[in-house]
């Protein structure tokens, strides 16, 4: 008896770890995503989210010359899972968060491109950006992607990939946040075509050197020269599957998972 009892105990005590794996599941048709917040990063400015065309065309047409003449909000970073294994999770951006080229001298691309490690794109991902978006904890939670750093693009793999929820079409579109159109400049699509907004994947174009690889007006795949500087980025991360705490929150994309590292929850 003392055996069984000292058993349903450790049973008890292990049903938490394993309810907080298992929440993190990959996407289903009948469920879709779980969502995760991580992070935080210049977002908003009058409110709303840049929801299937809902703003984003109206925000095209409203650019902010002097970003110091309004407010704007640093929002929680919100992040879709797209892949679980024992050693990480793959999260990507739900919405496109700037516009940049993926490297401004095209001719140089052409020999560089296909390692996106030493694009400029890249480089700012892992600089810039991250020291931006990440506190050094959160930074710690992270895993590097082969040798682009811990903050990189989608692969056309990932995008193409239907097991995941992506593929062409719907699957593939996404839409800008306000920051990202208003001050960065990103391209939104006309209304009929669902006014949202192209981005970068990390690969480069196989029918002409000079081109990144990035979807296009109808969700599809395409490419187009690295120098762009309306195309939009959308990063992705690896989270270390043993790194954090969930602390609130039901996954859901109106009440994502709200992550923490371990040594924050203790």
């Amino acid at each position: 008896m003392k055996r069984l009892i000292a058993i349903l105990l450790v049973l008890c005590c292990l049903c938490p770890a394993v309810l907080a794996d298992n929440e993190l599941r990959v996407w289903n048709k009948k469920d879709g995503y779980v969502y995760v917040t991580l992070g935080a990063y210049p977002q908003s400015i009058d409110g709303g989210i840049p929801e299937k065309g809902n703003n984003t065309w109206k925000w095209s047409h409203a650019h902010i010359d002097d970003p110091s003449s309004v407010t704007i909000n640093r929002d929680p970073l919100l992040w879709r899972v797209l892949a679980v294994d024992d050693e990480k999770i793959y999260l990507c951006s739900e919405y496109i968060l700037f516009a940049m080229p993926m490297h401004v001298n095209y001719t140089e691309y052409k020999t560089i491109g296909a390692d996106f490690g030493n694009t400029e794109l890249s480089h700012y991902l892992n600089g810039t950006f991250a020291a931006d978006a990440f506190t050094e904890e959160e930074l710690n939670m992270l895993l590097p992607c082969e040798t682009y750093g811990k903050v990189f693009l989608l692969d056309s793999e990932d995008v193409k990939n239907k097991k995941i929820g992506m593929g062409t079409g719907k699957g593939l579109k996404t839409w800008a946040t306000e920051y990202a159109v208003r001050v960065t400049g990103v391209y939104v699509f006309k209304v009929q075509y669902g006014a949202h907004s192209a981005y970068w994947v990390r690969n480069q174009s196989t029918t002409d050197k000079r081109h990144a690889r990035c979807t296009k007006d109808g969700g599809q795949l395409g490419h187009i020269i690295s120098d762009r500087e309306n195309e939009g980025v959308r990063p992705a991360v690896y989270l270390a599957a043993g790194a954090f705490d969930i602390s609130s929150g039901s996954g859901t994309k109106t009440d994502p998972y709200v992550i923490v590292s371990k040594s924050a929850a203790e």
